[in-house]
């Protein structure tokens, strides 16, 4: 599965009650840059660049569906390069409590 494919599956493996009352658009630039709004416990994603995102996310396809489905360790992506964020670091801490990996598979 693509890294595209995957973002457009998150909806699916969204954790509604870690983000009840959540606001925020993360920008995903992959080879195809998407960036995903979550609201309330919803999610919603969109292929293209966010006007205002609040965490942008740049990696390699590979890694981030390695990311994605729990296989590659997002603090060790970022120490090791494969992965650069830009803008609020708590929401990068955060998201692996959004999203349910399992249902990523």
């Amino acid at each position: 599965m693509s890294a595209l494919e995957l973002l457009h599956k998150l909806p699916l493996a969204i954790n509604l009650q870690s983000t009840a009352g959540v606001d925020r658009t993360i920008q995903f630039n992959i080879s195809q840059p998407a960036y995903v709004v979550i609201r309330n416990g919803a999610c919603e994603v969109t292929e293209g660049s966010a006007e205002n995102a609040d965490l942008s996310l740049k990696m390699s396809d590979d890694d981030l569906v390695s990311l994605l489905t729990g296989k590659l360790d997002g603090m060790a992506a970022m120490m090791t390069g494969k992965l650069k964020l830009q803008g609020d670091m708590a929401l990068a801490a955060q998201l692996g409590r959004y999203f349910d990996a399992g249902k990523l598979q």
